[in-house]
């Protein structure tokens, strides 16, 4: 029996364009000789629906996109597609069976995640028992992303023995390793059932989360036969014949997996492509400080994008050095996209000229120490013109913080922070580090000098990033154990970690809810990303 599993990016919501996909998915199928094609979970109607399967006018779409669907789908060909049913006042995650023009059996989805991104308890109601569908003789189990994930749970129960393929419809998000935790998982459900896994994922951005396809064909043995390309669209053809008793899927083609730098790079880029062409902006705009992260951004949105839809601006100040400011133009004509410049020097001395005579006049408390309201006028002045230069041309504008500072708080709320989209906030510093040298490798557009440069906000003379915050190799495995793992103060010490430096990051990451909580979305490449991947109360009054 021949298969194609099909490896889809939708778009949330845009029911008309999904399904038109979806069936010119199937004709190429067809064309190619499948007689079973398998599309990702919620292909219909995009993942995750969110609140959207919650209005009753959505699901009366879904439903007259489902009937129009069985009717132009070829009708020789059984079509797997994920869709949302409304059924008895109940809503289900379901794979419906599409054959001979009409829908001929529905899967629903059993072990509904409720963790991490996942809210799919709060709008669905679980199925009661797993589906096996015959077709010319070969039993069919059909399982919605979670369902495999539990050998010993209520979704394979009664299916060892009783099917001969077990086909799996996802919409799994991407992070870092989740490859190998996807490939471990059918590796125990064909344990479990004896009979080999198909498997299709979701490719493509929606909003935070990104999906990077990976779709695979897995022998009983556990071994991958065949597997599609990450972060691309496109089919998997897959063949199962009989074998010694059983049926087995016949080797193909498996592609090469991208190592760990590169594949968080790709996740970036179908991110920002994605969240820029689904919500209809023309184009980018990224502040081009001279810095390593500005500079990747820039990057990346080319590599995304192309040349002629980002849009580069310097906003030099009275601080701003030599290096950094030709480093900006340097990275600017290295990418080919123009470089618009604005001093901010005749803002800062209007609004500090302005401030001052005010400030003197009042008595509300005794002034805090230092120049932290001069500095945040230079970072909020920046943030005024890049979002006005957003309202005059319509292009989104992408900030350029990274999850070190994200998570310390080490950032200006309506300054660096003012954006569309935050599209390194996921990122460690060190990591930014190491996509710059990775890009670099495949052609030098980042001034090395920007690389090898001690990083500095450039708010006040000499200032360093060093003078507020530990050294970035020290301070992101502290971040990495307290927010991705969850570590406590104990764990984290007892690995060696200085104390007072440990109490330290802490309190600076507990403290900074409040500024992440106003954030631009962006997209999440770790275990743990801020967003909608970690819920925590802005008033806290917990402390490690």
């Amino acid at each position: 029996m021949k298969f194609a599993l099909v490896q889809m990016n939708p778009t949330v919501g845009a029911l008309r364009e999904n399904a038109a996909k979806i069936v010119r998915f199937a004709q190429e199928a067809a064309a190619s000789g499948a007689e079973v094609a398998v599309f990702p979970e919620l292909a219909l109607c995009g993942y995750p629906p969110d609140d959207l399967v919650l209005r009753p006018g959505f699901m009366d779409a879904v439903a007259v996109e489902v009937e129009k669907l069985a009717a132009a789908l070829p009708k020789d060909l059984l079509a797997i597609v994920g869709a949302p049913l409304r059924e008895n006042g109940k809503l289900y995650n379901t794979a419906m069976l599409f054959r001979e023009g009409k829908r001929v059996a529905a899967a629903k989805k059993m072990l509904l995640p409720n963790y991490g991104v996942f809210d799919e308890r709060r709008i669905f109601a679980p199925g009661a028992a797993p589906l096996v569908f015959e077709l010319k003789g070969v039993r069919l189990a059909v399982h919605i992303c979670e369902d495999s994930w539990w050998p010993e749970s209520e979704s394979f129960r009664g299916l060892k023995g009783k099917c001969d393929v077990l086909v799996n419809l996802s919409a799994s998000p991407y992070c870092r390793g989740r490859e190998n935790d996807r490939e471990e998982m059918a590796r125990k459900a064909t344990a479990s059932l004896g009979v080999p896994m198909l498997y299709t994922n979701i490719v493509g951005g929606q909003d935070e989360l990104v999906f990077d396809g990976g779709g695979m064909a897995v022998a009983s043995d556990g071994k991958v036969v065949a597997r599609a390309e990450l972060f691309r669209e496109g089919e998997l053809p897959v063949e199962v014949l009989p074998a010694a008793g059983k049926w087995a899927p016949v080797p193909g083609r498996v592609a090469a997996m991208p190592d760990a730098v590169e594949e968080v790079y790709e996740a970036l880029k179908i991110g920002l492509r994605d969240y820029v062409d689904k919500n209809g902006f023309p184009g980018v705009i990224v502040a081009l400080s001279g810095g390593i992260d500005s500079a990747l951004v820039a990057t990346i949105a080319v590599d995304a994008l192309g040349k002629d839809r980002v849009f580069g601006v310097t906003l030099p100040s009275a601080i701003t050095s030599k290096e950094t400011y030709s480093d900006a133009l340097e990275l600017a004509k290295r990418l080919g996209i123009p470089c618009l410049r604005i001093p901010i020097a005749p803002a800062v001395d209007a609004l500090t000229g302005m401030l001052g005579p005010a400030c003197a006049t009042v008595d509300w408390a005794k002034p805090l120490p230092g120049t932290l309201m001069e500095e945040n006028l230079q970072a909020r002045i920046r943030g005024v013109m890049v979002m006005a230069l957003s309202n005059r041309f319509g292009h989104m504008v992408v900030t350029t913080g990274n999850k070190s500072e994200m998570a310390t708080g080490y950032a200006t709320l309506y300054g660096d922070m003012a954006g569309g989209f935050a599209l390194i906030k996921d990122v460690p510093k060190t990591l930014v580090f190491a996509l710059a040298r990775w890009r670099n490798r495949r052609g030098e557009v980042i001034p090395p000098t920007t690389i090898s440069r001690p990083p500095s906000a450039e708010l006040k003379p000499g200032q360093l990033d060093s003078d507020s915050l530990p050294p970035y190799d020290v301070l992101d495995p502290i971040l990495e154990r307290y927010v991705e793992q969850q570590a406590g103060l104990k764990d984290i010490l007892a690995e060696g970690f200085d104390e007072a430096m440990v109490r330290r990051v802490v309190r600076m990451v507990d403290r900074s809810e409040y500024k992440r909580r106003q954030g631009a979305p962006g997209v999440k490449i770790t275990p743990k990303a801020f967003g909608r991947d970690r819920r925590m109360p802005i008033t806290n009054g917990f402390r490690e």
